[in-house]
């Protein structure tokens, strides 16, 4: 449903681009990659400790991004819903409608002649 009246959305929050944030965390991780693969090399990580904290550098900043990224299109769609008002309050005394009748007989004529109603509610 759309809103019956001018509608005055709330102002956006500043807008940011998602390569301003990428940039430094790869960035980053590269240059922790780097420094733990020269301690490792220098035999001060052992191989197990080396692929855990590998793991950890590069699964943080792609995590970050990863949520970054939904926040940002969650915040696309909640301004395209903008102009959407919810449904009235009663609309359980209107939806669902009422139910069509539905004959017993394959023939299409009840075995009484009269029509069954569902759940015993008559129009």
């Amino acid at each position: 449903m759309k809103h019956p009246g001018p509608f005055r959305p709330e102002p956006r929050p500043p807008e940011f681009d998602l390569l301003s944030i990428i940039v430094p965390l790869v960035t980053m991780a590269f240059g922790v990659g780097i420094g733990l693969y020269c301690l490792h090399d220098g035999g001060r990580l052992g191989d197990e400790l080396y692929v855990a904290a590998m793991a950890f550098v590069v699964a943080v900043p792609a995590g970050i991004i990863v949520a970054i990224d939904i926040e940002r299109q969650a915040r696309r769609d909640a301004r395209a819903r903008s102009n959407e008002v919810p449904p009235p309050f009663d609309i359980n005394l209107v939806w669902p409608p009422e139910p069509t009748p539905r004959l017993d007989d394959e023939d299409g004529g009840a075995p009484s002649g009269k029509p069954q109603w569902f759940g015993g509610r008559k129009p």
